[in-house]
């Protein structure tokens, strides 16, 4: 569903994959599935800035370095930051669940032990920022239901009613034709009243398709944003780097 727009843009997708055929009769899921699968994330490492800024324009920079490997349909990212001190040594693993909510492990090097992330907890901060723990999710979910907005020469509007248990009550996803690359999501609460907006401000080319590289989160009600910044990146990534160990709760309450 649009959720995994965010998660996409977290990631960045930095995969040599070529655009498939954009098929006029296409409806607004097939638009979606390949919005999402055109970006998916295979085997690879990348190096992430995160930077919170405050209402009043106050800013706090964070590194983290993403590690992603998937196994056919099963896909396993493992985050750790790096700096500042106060949060370096966080660490999160994500494991994918197709047709089923993500199971996520977080561990905080203060408390020195792992919280499984579930239920309302899900619609909480990812670390200070505008990203809540369920943008992060990689499951696409069947329940999900889009619709078709609106069209022009250049874009889809697609909406989509996310299934049960989402903080969202729809997403609204501005999707470019040229490349299937989502760069405006909104979303709204139950209330149908907007709460956050997901922009793509740059991009960058490999393999013939275009991936986000900078990309903002603002939170319409407390005022503030958050942006990524994909800092460095390497794709078909060996396994033996990725190692099953490393998207466990072990190696978490080892120290991420």
């Amino acid at each position: 569903m649009a959720l995994r727009f965010a998660r996409i843009t977290l990631l960045a997708g930095i995969l040599p994959m070529l655009p498939r055929p954009v098929c006029a009769q296409s409806t607004p899921r097939e638009i979606v599935e390949k919005a999402e699968d055109l970006r998916r994330i295979d085997n690879s490492i990348q190096s992430v800035r995160m930077t919170l800024v405050s209402k009043s324009g106050s800013e706090r920079v964070r590194e983290f370095e993403l590690k992603v490997r998937r196994d056919d349909d099963a896909v396993r990212s493992h985050t750790r930051f790096l700096s500042p001190a106060d949060v370096a040594g966080t660490a999160m693993v994500i494991v994918d669940h197709p047709d089923q909510i993500d199971e996520q492990l977080l561990f905080v090097p203060a408390l020195r032990r792992v919280t499984r992330i579930s239920g309302k907890a899900r619609s909480g901060s990812f670390l200070g920022s505008d990203f809540s723990f369920e943008d992060l999710e990689l499951s696409n979910a069947d329940t999900a239901t889009h619709q078709m907005l609106s069209e022009t020469d250049s874009e889809w509007v697609v909406q989509t009613i996310p299934g049960d248990g989402s903080a969202y009550g729809k997403v609204v996803a501005t999707i470019r034709k040229s490349d299937h690359l989502p760069v405006k999501i909104e979303y709204f609460n139950q209330k149908g009243k907007a709460w956050k907006t997901l922009t793509v401000t740059d991009t960058l080319e490999s393999g013939g398709a275009t991936y986000p590289r900078i990309s903002v989160m603002k939170d319409l009600t407390r005022g503030t944003h958050t942006r990524l910044e994909v800092l460095d990146y390497r794709v078909d990534v060996p396994k033996d780097e990725l190692p099953d160990s490393l998207f466990t709760q072990t190696a978490l309450e080892r120290g991420g």
